[in-house]
């Protein structure tokens, strides 16, 4: 009976101790991919002459100013995503792009179209926003600003500011018209 009775208590302090273990547990915390993280700065390209209407650069090269790391190469397109370094929160950063369109990369021997470069600088104030404990925090970035740089052969006539937040990648957040 005794032996009975050990085994009764035994099972029940080990079935104990076993709900306690899976109680205490916490759930896995796994940032899902459709959370939405860090934004990019989107630049949309439109013609000069007709605003509303988008026109691709043609051939285009983008990288940081001070960086070897190209962001884009060769590529003809209507619109862009940038990222934006954060160097501190809550004060004004800058980052220059600079855009090159007829680059050098060219596949077609016979182009004699001379590349032309334009520096865009972003100035914006990054805000870090708690997302979750699994996902921690993202960037937001407020009271963007771009204007480009001046030199004698600009083929970036004029920078407009859509969005002066960057909380999303919904939408483009700097025109560019040439």
């Amino acid at each position: 009976m005794k032996q009975n009775t050990l085994y009764k208590y035994t099972w029940i302090i080990c079935s104990l101790v076993l709900i306690a273990t899976l109680w205490s547990c916490e759930r896995d915390d796994i940032c899902a991919s459709a959370t939405p993280t860090t934004p990019h700065l989107i630049v949309r390209f439109y013609n000069i002459n007709e605003r509303a209407e988008t026109k691709t650069v043609r051939r285009m090269n983008v990288y940081e100013e001070n960086s070897s790391k190209y962001l884009l190469l060769d590529k003809t397109l209507d619109s862009i995503v940038l990222p934006l370094r954060i160097d501190a929160l809550d004060t004004p950063n800058t980052t220059r792009f600079i855009i090159e369109k007829d680059g050098d990369f060219a596949v077609d021997e016979d182009d004699t179209t001379a590349s032309n470069s334009d520096i865009i600088e972003v100035t914006y104030t990054p805000e870090l926003i708690y997302v979750s404990r699994a996902c921690g925090y993202k960037s937001v970035f407020n009271n963007l600003v771009a204007k480009r740089e001046t030199d004698d052969n600009n083929w970036i006539i004029d920078v407009q500011v859509i969005n002066s937040t960057i909380n999303n990648e919904d939408a483009a957040h700097i025109n560019i018209y040439h």
